[in-house]
């Protein structure tokens, strides 16, 4: 059965053959789109990057309650699409927040091929005491047991492995809403398994802070573009 999917391309000029996915966040119960979806979208198409922006499946009027396993096989279909549309030689994911969970659960994945991953903020497990409860209640529901298997199959920390791509991870250390322990986590397994990665961790600032372009003290996009650029995969 083919999935329908609304993924919208947003082309760059003079484009660089490097490509991106981008999963906003909201809990995995709405879209953060211009925030998480649009203005990444701009930055991407500034630095010569095409993004492809997917509005995934999340809890509300037309979906009940648990979700999964809708958001992650609309994430995989979406790589497989935009891969199939050659006009990209490179491929990233970018989430933020649940985005972010999405994303590393999308790139851990052996069947998604990824070239690298960026995770802002991200939700990274769905354990009691880390996961945001949120975002866990939506994806897999309050019924899921603790430690049990489905649970432990959406802790992306728990599915890094030796294809995990490179990957860029940005946090705050006092995030009230996602605790920076999910970065943590995601670093350190990362670092297990040998595989390169890089994480930024600024002392202070909200959740949910997007880009934050222009913002002396939390914005981090020009580190972002410094790592993506020794990856040599971006011009």
């Amino acid at each position: 059965m083919t999935l329908d999917l609304k993924l919208d391309f947003y082309p760059a000029p003079n484009p660089s053959r490097t490509g991106v996915l981008v999963l906003p966040g909201g809990s995995y119960g709405f879209i953060s789109m211009e925030k998480e979806g649009l203005a990444p979208a701009r930055w991407l198409n500034e630095h010569r990057i095409h993004a492809w922006v997917l509005s995934y499946t999340v809890a509300g009027t037309s979906s009940t309650t648990p979700i999964f396993p809708a958001p992650q096989n609309e994430a995989l279909e979406a790589v497989r699409r935009i891969r199939a549309g050659a006009r990209v030689d490179r491929l990233g994911i970018w989430g933020f927040s649940a985005g972010g969970h999405l994303a590393a659960v999308t790139a851990t994945h052996p069947d998604a091929g990824l070239d690298f991953a960026i995770l802002a903020y991200p939700v990274i497990s769905m354990a009691a005491g880390t996961a945001h409860e949120g975002s866990r209640r939506n994806l897999i529901g309050d019924a899921c047991d603790a430690g049990g298997d489905a649970e432990a199959a959406m802790c992306a920390e728990k599915r890094v492995g030796a294809c995990t791509p490179p990957t860029f991870l940005f946090h705050t250390a006092n995030d009230a809403a996602v605790p920076v322990q999910n970065a943590l986590l995601f670093a350190a397994a990362m670092a297990r398994h040998r595989r390169p990665f890089e994480i930024l961790v600024l002392p202070d600032g909200p959740h949910g802070i997007g880009l934050a372009l222009g913002d002396e003290r939390l914005g981090w996009t020009g580190e972002l573009w410094r790592w993506l650029k020794g990856l040599a995969i971006v011009g």
